[in-house]
């Protein structure tokens, strides 16, 4: 049986260093993309450079039938491997401030960043459980911590994203399975 690390938003810039690093410590990586293509190819060829393991999906992370069939063919075509390694990249942002937010800034930034973190995590958590070795990280912000003005919407999902993070730790932490955030600085250095 093999184990796999999935990361959503593999394509981009943290997405796909997450894919370098899975790869390089011996998992199979599934490199997710929605319509990077180019740019999940690029993450998969320099996998490959250096002789690790990965493929592709790709499915809308916002959308909850998207997410339960990739998932799902997926599965049928791994039968005896499960996804072992979430992590929760995928996002993205719609700035502005509220007063100016259009219903679907706030919708569509909610959907991406808050309700595809149930969407993909409830479909491989069963596997988890029932393997009793699971590692899901969520990829947060500070944004969700402290809240940025120009980001209700974004502060609001990554709030979100923290508080289910800390709720599901708790639920299956006695079957091996941790649930983590990461709030990573993507500030320029000094």
């Amino acid at each position: 049986m093999k184990k796999y690390a999935l990361v959503t938003g593999g394509s981009g810039g943290i997405g796909s260093a997450i894919c370098l690093k899975l790869a390089r410590m011996g998992y199979p990586v599934l490199i997710h993309y929605n319509s990077s293509l180019s740019a999940a190819q690029t993450t998969l060829e320099a996998i490959t450079s250096e002789e690790g393991e990965c493929e592709l999906i790709q499915f809308d992370v916002s959308d909850h039938s998207q997410v339960k069939a990739s998932l799902s063919d997926w599965k049928k075509k791994h039968p005896e491997d499960y996804i072992a390694v979430l992590v929760n990249n995928a996002g993205i942002s719609k700035d502005t401030l509220m007063v100016w937010m259009e219903d679907e800034d706030w919708s569509k930034v909610i959907d991406t960043n808050l309700n595809s973190f149930f969407y993909v995590t409830s479909g491989l958590l069963q596997d988890m459980v029932v393997n009793k070795f699971g590692r899901v990280v969520n990829v947060v912000s500070l944004s969700g911590i402290k809240g940025l003005p120009g980001q209700t919407n974004y502060s609001a999902a990554k709030a979100g994203v923290i508080g289910a993070t800390k709720a599901l730790a708790q639920e299956v932490a006695r079957k091996n399975v941790t649930v983590n955030a990461v709030a990573p600085d993507t500030s320029e250095p000094k």
